[in-house]
């Protein structure tokens, strides 16, 4: 309760009264009539978008509800996307770790439901919704959860697991559906290919993409990159998870490329020409991520959110990873080879262009097993909606 209260009291400096009274449950359902449906996000991205697009889906199904979303984090554009034009919403931060909190949280809310959404829920959240028979329970797509925090009676009528990594989920949710991804629904999956072509122009026939990688494993990339062959006649995008880049994190960036002979061009500054020579492409802004997995040839993650990792592969471009994704299934993981020596993931992109059946038949196996998990999420969903629609 004390990290609650010091906590609360920066909000307050800081001006920020809203997150402050939040965080110790103090906030106000929606104006209007109806039951209320809470719906509870985490920290991540992801967790806010997920649970930004259930509630747009839930809206949907159901005029007559009002819903509430929360979240320990704001992403501005989730807001914006998904839920700029609903009626009978609410949305904000949410309460603290502290059972206190959560109690005031659900005396001023009263739902009818609680739906928990991605990430972690908190230890004080799982105790007070186990002791409350009120109200619907459901957990979608939570990440691996503290269960010692509750007591031994099922704790949510029904749960949507992205895996079956937690062998206790059946022990404490009364329906357990197949695992499935809620991202695969909300990846852009027809993108034109039309800016790669822009770019790169007679120039560069080929696009290569490096996504996420950091300052030291940036300087090791570009050495590599200048000394081989496949640079000659290709162009190198540099992209990140974030929504924009700093420009801290631009000067770095645009250093370590000098340092190794290169220019830049910033994708925010680009004036439809084709990019020259000694140039690596830095998109600094998230928007431009969709369109340029789309026209990459191949592209290499490094440690990625599920969301630009589902981006890239229903784009259709090749796929190579710094690390082995745990959240990804073995169909996946047979397609997308695991490299942290960027040496080899050159010689491999190389490999590629001096086999372009192989190269197709790549690309069509991640867009076949992408689509095929979209489907099973949407019929997961679409089971997760009816329930909603019948209490």
């Amino acid at each position: 309760m004390f990290k609650l209260l010091l906590q609360d009291v920066k909000d307050r400096l800081q001006g920020n009264k809203a997150r402050a009274n939040a965080r110790l449950g103090l906030v106000n359902p929606p104006a209007g009539t109806g039951k209320l449906i809470w719906i509870v996000a985490g920290r991540s991205y992801d967790s806010v978008l997920m649970a930004a697009a259930l509630l747009a889906a839930i809206r949907e199904k159901r005029q007559d509800v009002r819903l509430v979303l929360t979240y320990e984090i704001e992403y501005q554009d989730v807001i914006v996307q998904q839920m700029s034009r609903l009626k009978k919403i609410g949305f904000g931060y949410g309460c603290g770790d502290s059972a206190l909190a959560v109690k005031k949280m659900l005396n001023r809310l009263s739902p009818f439901a609680v739906i928990l959404v991605g990430d972690t829920p908190t230890k004080s959240l799982l105790k007070v919704l186990s002791k409350e028979n009120k109200f619907h329970k459901i957990a979608c797509q939570l990440n691996q959860v503290d269960w010692q925090a509750k007591g031994d009676e099922k704790l949510f009528e029904a749960c949507y697991p992205h895996s079956f990594a937690d062998d206790k989920l059946s022990a404490h949710c009364e329906n357990v559906s197949e695992p499935f991804d809620v991202l695969t629904r909300l990846v852009q999956s027809q993108v034109d290919k039309q800016l790669g072509a822009m770019l790169c122009g007679e120039r560069h026939a080929q696009l290569f993409q490096v996504h996420n990688p950091g300052a030291v494993q940036l300087d090791k990339i570009l050495t590599l990159w200048k000394k081989s062959d496949i640079a000659k006649n290709s162009l190198l995008v540099i992209s990140t998870d974030k929504e924009m880049l700093s420009a801290e994190e631009i000067s770095t960036f645009e250093n370590i490329a000098k340092q190794n002979q290169f220019n830049t061009l910033l994708l925010s500054k680009w004036q439809q020409q084709t990019v020259a020579e000694k140039h690596i492409l830095i998109a600094d802004e998230k928007k431009w991520y969709a369109a340029l997995c789309a026209s990459a040839t191949a592209t290499h993650l490094f440690a990625t959110d599920m969301n630009h990792f589902w981006q890239v592969v229903a784009s259709g471009s090749v796929v190579t990873s710094d690390v082995d994704n745990h959240a990804i299934s073995q169909d996946f993981k047979n397609l997308i080879q695991t490299r942290s020596d960027f040496s080899e993931i050159l010689f491999y992109w190389q490999s590629l262009l001096d086999n372009p059946l192989v190269l197709r038949k790549n690309s069509d196996a991640l867009r076949k097993c992408f689509w095929q998990k979209r489907r099973q999420a949407e019929s997961q969903v679409n089971e997760l909606l009816q329930r909603v629609y019948d209490w």
